[in-house]
């Protein structure tokens, strides 16, 4: 008899530790963040993309930054300041509130102001496209 009590008392100590274990899981339910949250930051200048070939920024006379601020969930506000390093005049110097970011797939984000993609991010890189002076294809990308 006493060694049915013993094994009882085993069983239902065993039993406890276990309970008490899985009882103690931690609670991973903090909400991740946003599609605004996430793509906001600060974002330096890395490569320009003209005439099909790529230029890494050591290899530029630019410098400068792309900072997206945000809004609300779904909105940002882009500052883009990208300067000619020789003169300190502006290549590119612009502003959008209320731009509406959607994730594109496979680690894509598009930036829409009105409707029309003016800026696309995968992972810490932003880019903008668009054209120079003389009608020659540009993009500008920056990193995170």
């Amino acid at each position: 008899m006493n060694t049915l009590f013993s094994f009882r008392r085993s069983a239902l100590l065993v039993l406890l530790v276990a309970v008490s274990l899985s009882a103690c899981k931690k609670d991973n339910s903090d909400p991740a963040p946003d599609l605004a949250s996430r793509v906001a930051g600060s974002y330096n200048f890395s490569e320009l993309v003209t005439g099909g070939k790529t230029y890494p920024a050591s290899e530029t006379n630019l410098k400068g930054t792309m900072n997206v601020t945000r809004q609300t969930a779904t909105t940002v506000s882009i500052d883009v300041a990208i300067k000619l390093k020789s003169t300190n005049e502006f290549f590119i110097e612009d502003s959008a509130d209320d731009v509406t970011v959607v994730e594109a797939g496979s680690g894509k984000v598009e930036y829409r102001l009105n409707g029309t993609v003016i800026a696309t991010s995968i992972g810490n890189k932003l880019s903008i496209s668009g054209e120079d002076d003389n009608g020659v294809d540009l993009t500008v990308s920056a990193t995170k």
